[in-house]
This record gives structure tokens, sequence and C-alpha cells, in this order.
């Protein structure tokens, strides 16, 4: 649930009932395959595609395939003498790089060290140059990399710089764009290089603590104001929130009367969360400008952040009363909430519920909210879609072996399908982007519009090997900007990746098609239940095609995906009679631009 506030506005997030269908053609409309200067002036001017990152892809793709054919020789002369270990450890490193794939992997801790001088012949014959092999490569990719973000692609750029740590972990402008330093022969963060100057050490089971304490903790020691008490006297303490335990990660700082051990596991899901969101969204975090001089070597170390602050409840009463000191709304109902005005993520422990896509839903809010300045109301009047789409989209978020994670299939992206392709409900992306938080919140049909939003944020990122991302990723930086002209009237992405809206919304279709039911590209089966991709009754089916009106096809209650953060299944409702969305310019001039 994320909370954002006129007075105290409540944002139901983790509270999913029936969303609310909002049909209709955009108010501003022009001729196919032209589009209205940004500047509004009336006059009609044809849009180039600036967004196409199809050259760039190509060149990358032909620069691992001359690797992937060096390689292979030499795999291959490793073969001819007999060295079939050598042969596969050499294929293994021309194995192809999806960012994917990189969200489940953890870089080196260490720095490579140098071959052993007492390293046989015959093993030195290819790790030399397979060392050198890689390197190059890493070295040209950067290159292409910097291009890439020269030409107006920082999302694909930033996948690149990730490639080029995979093939050289010891590549530093590579290492620094991604938030690490060298510490000796170690590649550390920030943070970790600052616990080091304070002598503290990561101990699995007690988090970071002063390197002179661990055994005063093996022993059953642990510190409480200054003095030492047993972990059976300090926990009988801690059962009061008010002395919760404290556990300090990077970039979080969890507060619980639950147990610090629960506190502790908490605390690493969000770390590995909040690693794989940054690099879905790294033009979100970073803009393009920082990303440029971070990667041409400019500036120092990034900052230690602040930490964002999440507070886990021993009960659910606890939970409810702590927030009913924030509003006044139906907390009963949620398994979390997020207060943009604080900026504190709020849940409690549920010994019968092992789903965390609340906690991951919740926590992207907190990551965007935290990444901007205190800006007040986002999304009140329109474009409110991608504050809930986005988080949705990672409910289905797994942490995986290794340190990494990836999204599992997504419920709600398959909703979204079976809503259009079966129920032909769809509210056109301009009509969409005219919902603000209160329409989009008061309607019984809501948790469609829950469904389409994720399934927007699916195609946006990951259509056509990425091509709305770019796009996504502006967009959604002027609807969290701190300017306010721009935030209350963000660019479409229709113009941002100079398509017509229209044609976005018939791609989005066939995306939809193509789309498998169960597909492991989609964001993998929860515990929230099984889904079915046929209907089991017939659904109220109401449709309006790109520049058409909606239009009744059938009678009857659609089925819809499981919310996140209600105790019992909502009954599903009919569709109600669509409303024409109020007239609304969505443009404003390319000076206001972030």
């Amino acid at each position: 649930m994320l909370v954002l506030a006129r007075c105290v506005s409540l944002i139901v997030v983790s509270l999913i009932v029936g969303a609310s269908v909002f049909v209709g053609a955009s108010a501003d409309r022009v001729a196919i395959g032209q589009t209205r200067e940004a500047g509004g002036s009336g006059r009609v001017a044809v849009r180039r595609n600036r967004r196409d990152v199809s050259v760039y892809r190509q060149q990358a793709a032909e620069r691992f395939n001359r690797l992937a054919r060096e390689l292979e020789q030499l795999a291959r002369d490793c073969e001819e003498r007999g060295d079939a270990a050598g042969a596969a450890a050499v294929r293994e490193s021309a194995r192809p790089f999806t960012p994917g794939n990189a969200s489940g992997l953890r870089l080196p801790g260490t720095v490579t060290p140098p071959l052993a001088a007492d390293l046989p012949d015959s093993e030195r014959a290819w790790q030399v140059p397979l060392r050198a092999a890689r390197k190059n490569y890493a070295e040209e990719l950067y290159s292409l990399a910097q291009k890439t973000l020269a030409a107006g692609h920082p999302a694909y750029a930033f996948d690149l710089v990730r490639e080029v740590a995979e093939r050289d972990p010891d590549h530093p402008p590579a290492r620094r764009v991604l938030g690490y330093v060298r510490l000796g022969d170690e590649w550390v963060s920030p943070f970790e290089a600052r616990m080091a100057r304070e002598r503290k050490i990561w101990d699995d089971r007690f988090g970071w603590i002063a390197s002179d304490q661990l055994g005063r903790y093996e022993q059953g020691e642990r510190p409480f104001k200054a003095r030492w008490l047993s972990a059976e006297r300090e926990a009988e303490i801690r059962r009061d929130f008010a002395n919760a335990w404290e556990v300090r990660t990077e970039h979080y700082l969890v507060r619980t009367n639950q147990s610090f051990e629960r506190g502790l596991d908490l605390a690493r899901k969000l770390e590995v969360f909040q690693e794989f969101f940054r690099q879905l969204l790294p033009a979100f975090f970073e803009t393009p400008e920082q990303l440029r001089q971070m990667m041409a070597g400019a500036g120092g170390a990034k900052p230690v952040p602040k930490p964002l602050v999440v507070h886990y409840y021993r009960t659910r009463d606890e939970y409810v009363a702590a927030v009913r000191k924030e509003t006044q709304q139906r907390i009963e109902q949620t398994r979390g909430i997020f207060f943009p005005r604080t900026g504190v993520a709020h849940f409690f422990h549920d010994p019968e519920q092992s789903d965390d896509s609340t906690l991951y839903h919740e926590a992207a809010h907190q990551l965007l909210s935290g990444a901007r300045p205190a800006h007040g109301e986002i999304g009140v009047d329109n474009d409110f879609w991608p504050i809930e789409g986005i988080a949705c989209y990672v409910e289905s978020f797994v942490p995986t072996e290794g340190g990494g994670g990836a999204l599992g299939v997504n419920q709600r992206v398959l909703a979204a399908r079976q809503h259009l392709l079966q129920e032909r409900y769809y509210i056109p992306y301009t009509a969409f982007c005219q919902l603000g938080l209160h329409e989009y919140q008061a309607d019984p049909e809501i948790k469609r519009n829950y469904a389409q939003g994720a399934g927007l944020v699916h195609f946006f990122l990951n259509h056509d090997e990425g091509r709305y991302r770019d796009a996504f990723i502006e967009y959604l930086s002027q609807v969290y900007s701190p300017t306010k002209s721009v935030r209350t009237r963000p660019e479409p992405i229709y113009r941002l990746a100079d398509v017509e809206p229209g044609d976005l919304d018939r791609e989005y279709e066939r995306a939809m098609h193509e789309l498998p039911a169960t597909s492991p590209s989609v964001p993998a089966a929860d515990s929230r239940g099984e889904f079915t991709d046929e209907a089991t009754s017939p659904p109220s089916r109401r449709t309006t095609e790109p520049g058409g009106e909606p239009q009744d096809e059938s009678a009857g209650e659609p089925a819809g995906d499981e919310g996140s953060s209600r105790d019992s299944e909502p009954s599903a409702q009919p569709l109600r009679p669509a409303r024409k969305p109020r007239a609304r310019d969505n443009r404003r001039p390319d000076a206001e631009r972030p």
C-alpha cells in the first residue's frame, strides 16, 4: 500500500478489490503517422524514430560473434592437445550474456589474481589467450556502451556495462559505474569500505558488528544501551517496539520486535531486491548525464546512501495500531503500507503467510520515492497507472541461489492477457494516462486496472528486446519528478518513443497474443494460486478498439487475478458502462523536461 497525501490520501495497493474500468478514446487525436508539436501550437509534424537501439544491438552482436569465433578456435586447439577440461572452460566463457541472467549472478568480490608462476604449460596455453580475449572484448564493449549512451539509450548502455563487468570483473570503469570501489584486493561498495574503516565485520548470524565483539556475540551476549545482556533478556526487552532490534545494511534500516533473525532475513531480501530493481530501471536512479560522467571517469565513488526505513511488527494488531497513527483508512485488511511523507514502509509477521509479493510491491514504492527529493503529490490528477503498474510488475520477484534474484510468472500480467484477449477488456493508453489517483482507486473494478498496469509495464520493458524501455523509464522519471510542472504533465510514452498511440495499443495486443499463458518470460507461478487461460464463464466484454467507441459484447462476471493483501478472495464485479475521459492536453514545452 502506497500512501500519497493531499491531506492524507490512501492508495490501497495491498488491498486488492475490483478495479475501475475507464474506457475511452484520446481527446487529443491527429492522423496516424503524425503528431502535434510539443509546444502546443497545433501544427502537425512528422516524427522520426530517435529511439531505435537496434543498430547498437547489432554492433554488440558483431563484437560478440568475433569473440565467440576466437574462443571456439581456442577450444579446438585445447582438444587437439587432448585438454578436454580446458576446451570446456573456454567454451563456458563464450556463452552469450543476457541481462535477465545477470540479475541472478554476483560479481567476484576479490580481484582476479595473476596466473601462478608454476602453472603447467598445458593450462597456461589457453588461460593466457582467454584472459586477453575477454579483456579486449570488454574494452570494445565499454566503448560501445559509451556511444550507446551518447545516442540516447541509457538502459541498453547500462546492460552493456554489466556485460563488461562479467567478461572482465576487474574492469575499473565498469566497476565504478556499478557502484564498486577497490579496497586492497577486494571489490566492495562505499558502505562496505566505510564498515572496514570502522573495523566492523559482517557475520551471517549477527549482521554488521565490531570485529572485537564477535566472541561475546558467540557466547550469547548482546549489547543494549551501553551494557551487555544475555540474548534471552534482550529478546524480552525488544518485544516492545520502542526497544526494537535495528538491522542496518547498506540500503536499509529494519526495525523489528519479532526477532533479530527475521529482521536480518528481511534486510537481506530487500538488499537483493533493490539491486535487481536498480538494474531494471538504471536511468531512473541515475540520470543519463550522471551515467555519462561516471562512464567517463568523472567524480569519485558514490556516496553512502541514507538507509530506507522498514518497520516490521510482531503481530497484525501492533501493525494496525502503529499505522493508524498515520491514516484512518482500512488498514486492517492490508499486509503492508508505505508512506512517502515519512519514508517508512510497514509490515507485520504472519506465520501463515510465506508470500513476499507485498514486501516487494511496497519496496518498489519506497525505492522510487526515495530516489527523488520530497515533492508532495504524484499521479493525483493523471498518469497514476505507472506508480502501481511497476510495483505490481515486480511482485513476483524471487531471490535465487548465488545472491541474485529474478522475476517469476506474474499473475497480474497473465490476468491482463486474459482480460484483453478473451474478455476484450482494455483501456486505450491515452485514456489510461488520464486517470488520476482518486479516479483510478474509486472504481469497483480496480483489480483489472492493476492487471493492465502490470501488463503495460511488462510490454514496455521487454517487448522487441526492450524497444520501449528507455521511453518508459524516462516517463516514469517524469511522473516522479521533483518539478511540479513536469510530474503533473509527463510526456506520454508514445511521444518519447516516436510512435502513434493507436499503433502502441495494437502492438501491445499483438505482444499479448504472442505471450504464452504461462511463459517464463513473464514476471513464475507464486503462492497465490494457479492461473487458467480458459474463461470459466462467459465474461462481461467491453472493448474499445483504437479510435473507436466501446461496445457491449456479452454479459457475465470476469475472472480476475488475486490480490496481494486481502484476507479473503474479492468477488468479481460486472463491468459498468464506460465514461468519456475528460479532455486534457498532456503536452508541455520541451524546455521543462527534467
